[in-house]
């Protein structure tokens, strides 16, 4: 499948919550300067992907990503980095790596995550226990995908690695988990 670029994915989720009169929920693009202070702050450059998701949308306010997690602000981006390094570098065979830069959070402790020493790798996840449990769906296999997968669930309504878009009628735009279902 090609995948779009993420502006287009955006544009996508912006109809879709603009449809539902939510579309307030997604911030601001992030400024340029806000992201090179990322880069200056973490001594890394971001993925490339991870800017173009920032340039989208500086934060995702109460929009999720499936199944839960929020996309995180310059700053949030800065604040995830450093709790995760500082929690993590006492541990001899630390499972958090200065080169991952979180892009979304669970607020539970976990985080996806971009490999910048690695800009091919696929999505990383890290939750709050030092464990990195994804499935093998495609949605997982880069930032573009996982974009072009939830916009593809917002339209449809289907079933997305077990998870189905938020109700129109919900008052939190929370992803529906269903353990046992296949994609449709």
């Amino acid at each position: 499948m090609k995948l779009r670029p993420i502006s287009e994915s955006w544009h996508r989720i912006e109809r879709w919550l603009q449809d539902r009169e939510r579309l307030r929920e997604l911030a601001p693009p992030a400024a340029g300067q806000d992201i090179a202070r990322i880069a200056e702050r973490l001594g890394v450059n971001l993925h490339p992907d991870h800017m173009q998701l920032l340039l989208g949308h500086n934060g995702s306010g109460s929009f999720t990503l499936p199944p839960y997690y929020e996309i995180l602000s310059t700053n949030e981006v800065v604040d995830a980095w450093r709790i995760k390094t500082d929690v993590w570098a006492d541990h001899p065979h630390s499972p958090y790596r200065p080169h991952w830069v979180p892009f979304a959070s669970d607020r539970a402790g976990g985080v996806l995550y971009l490999d910048v020493s690695r800009p091919d790798e696929h999505i990383g996840a890290h939750d709050r226990e030092g464990s990195s449990l994804l499935s093998s769906h495609s949605m997982w296999a880069s930032l573009p995908s996982l974009m072009h997968y939830t916009a593809d669930a917002l339209e449809s309504g289907h079933v997305l690695d077990r998870y189905r878009r938020p109700s129109d009628e919900d008052g939190f735009l929370l992803w529906e988990v269903f353990p046992d279902a296949a994609d449709n």
